[in-house]
């Protein structure tokens, strides 16, 4: 396990890696997200011992239609790792751990987001759940994409997700 440290930082950080993994090829504007200067929005970067940024996240307020009796859930989005960093390094993990963690600590009783296909096996790693009802999405200019959730709070799960 590549050893990272995790902070909470500004749009700013996180969109130069979410742009260069999550938007290859497309200009600097598509790495920014509506409601990334939200102050309900958190951003998440995972830095090396060099200072560099090798995993970003953000979290934002945003419910799903399914689950519009939860208020207060989180939306995970923008999720990216550096390609030298990617598989079987746990920087993706210690990241969304994390930052997991510190929704949690604030109250969020659940996260859910919007997985590329190819990183269903992540998600469910980490203990995600997928929305079955849902099924694929595609995403038009970025591909097909399955609906999965974290519930934080107790009992979540069971009242209705």
């Amino acid at each position: 396990m590549t050893p990272v440290a995790i902070l909470i930082v500004s749009a700013e950080a996180v969109r130069p890696l979410r742009g260069q993994i999550l938007r290859p090829g497309l200009p600097p504007e598509a790495a920014h997200f509506p409601g990334d200067t939200e102050p309900t929005t958190w951003h998440f970067a995972a830095y090396t011992r060099e200072g560099e940024i090798v995993g970003v996240a953000s979290f934002f307020q945003e419910g799903y239609p399914a689950w519009a009796h939860l208020s207060g859930i989180y939306r995970l989005r923008g999720m990216a790792t550096h390609t030298q960093f990617q598989r079987r390094q746990g920087i993706g993990s210690q990241l969304l751990q994390t930052a997991l963690r510190f929704l949690q600590r604030q109250g969020v009783p659940l996260v859910w987001c919007y997985a590329r296909t190819e990183a269903v096996p992540f998600y469910a790693k980490q203990g995600f759940r997928r929305w079955e009802a849902a099924g694929i999405i595609d995403i038009p200019g970025v591909g097909p994409h399955e609906v999965w959730y974290y519930p934080l709070a107790k009992g979540t799960a069971e009242r209705g997700v």
